[in-house]
């Protein structure tokens, strides 16, 4: 069955948005620690963080959504991510990104197929139940710097500086943070953004040490209610696709928490010499 036009829109476009709002408010930290840069390449969204070069903060999505792109779109992002001094940059293309075309002129400028995430979506008519012994709370901007440790640094070791910029967005109008108590201790962390009615969930990660106690289950059923009592129509949430290889608890806790597959998703990577596969 082909997709609800808008659950295709929002799948990219909620996650765009909030990339570009996470950028904004990364930038505007003092000094501006991770060098973050954001442009509208086609009605998509490129962001960058100069100071870095992690393909995570390196990339372009939505490109050919909002509107069919044209070929001059394309070389916007390369000359974004040039402009960047990026060794390494990621395309992020739908598969209902149009025209037929996209993914040639992209290849043209260097850039080839990678990883696969997949984009999942929730239409909010049933939210799931779920136990946790964790305490979940709604955190302020005086957590953010936990938040942005645990969430990010300690969850993907990154570089402590982009902890900061990851917890930018704590306190910021349309987005909400979530963390998951032991004690006073914090363990886990979720956030949600919304935009026209769709919710954007990202930011969900939990210590190593408290992992396997339903903590990101009730953080999904916690900004599910929260979603729609807010009056959402729609939830997205993106994360890799699960293999025999690579297998992926976030997407199991997804379908747990009934989030269905909207589609996979292909990274296109360009790299120059010694940079790191996306």
């Amino acid at each position: 069955m082909p997709l609800d036009p808008e659950v295709a829109y929002w799948a990219e476009m909620s996650e765009a948005l909030a990339a570009a709002d996470l950028c904004r408010a990364a930038a505007d930290l003092p000094d501006d620690p991770v060098g973050a840069l954001v442009a509208r390449p086609g009605d998509g969204v490129a962001f960058a963080f100069r100071k870095l070069d992690i393909p995570f903060f390196n990339r372009a999505i939505g490109v050919g959504v909002a509107r069919p792109a044209v070929e001059s779109d394309v070389d916007d992002v390369v000359t974004f991510f040039d402009g960047a001094e990026r060794a390494i940059a990621v395309a992020q293309l739908a598969p209902h990104a149009a025209p037929a075309e996209l993914v040639g002129w992209f290849e043209a400028r260097g850039f080839n197929r990678s990883r696969t995430w997949v984009k999942m979506w929730h239409d909010l008519a049933a939210i799931p139940e779920a136990t946790t012994d964790l305490r979940i709370e709604v955190i302020g901007s005086d957590r953010a710097d936990d938040f942005g440790r645990l969430g990010v640094v300690e969850a993907y070791d990154f570089p402590d500086v982009v902890g900061p910029a990851s917890g930018a967005t704590a306190g910021r109008a349309g987005w909400t943070h979530y963390m998951g108590f032991d004690g006073d201790t914090p363990v886990s962390t979720a956030a949600m953004r919304i935009q026209d009615g769709v919710a954007w969930f990202g930011f969900g990660a939990t210590s190593e040490s408290h992992r396997g106690r339903g903590g990101q289950s009730a953080l999904f059923a916690r900004r599910l209610r929260d979603a729609r009592d807010a009056g959402c129509r729609l939830a997205i949430v993106e994360t890799g696709k699960e293999t025999a290889e690579d297998p992926n608890p976030s997407y199991r806790n997804m379908v747990r928490s009934g989030f269905r597959l909207a589609y996979f998703r292909h990274n296109w990577v360009r790299q120059r010499p010694a940079a790191s596969e996306a």
